[in-house]
């Protein structure tokens, strides 16, 4: 789910074990403009083990422009290699410019699940 605009209930519902003041947590520190961030201001209450199971659950919209090698890689698929290749070949015209530069990365399911993690 999208940490950006996911509710309470969404959260609580979509993070097993999350309890209210992680849900706090998570909302205090919006918008995220990069999972590095989520990271960061998670790490102040909870070790990485926890937050990379956050991970599974949630993700930092990802802007084909502006996002980091670790957002990139938020996308199925995409390697350090991969999101290192992306950022060089910046700027991307859109998104579906993006998805062109991403086919030959990425399996055409991943490719499909990507699109849902983009920021429009």
């Amino acid at each position: 789910m999208n940490l950006n605009t996911a509710t309470d209930a969404e959260i609580s519902a979509g993070v097993p074990g999350i309890g209210k003041k992680m849900i706090h947590e998570f909302e205090e520190y919006r918008p995220y403009a990069s999972i590095v961030q989520f990271r960061k201001e998670m790490s102040k209450y909870v070790d990485d083990a926890t937050i990379a199971e956050y991970e599974r659950f949630v993700f930092v919209p990802v802007d084909a422009n502006q996002a980091d090698a670790a957002t990139l890689q938020q996308l199925p698929g995409v390697s350090v290699e991969d999101a290192e290749a992306l950022i060089k070949a910046r700027p991307f015209a859109n998104n579906d410019a993006f998805f062109a530069a991403l086919t030959d990365k990425v399996s055409p399911e991943e490719l499909v699940s990507a699109k849902g993690l983009l920021k429009q």
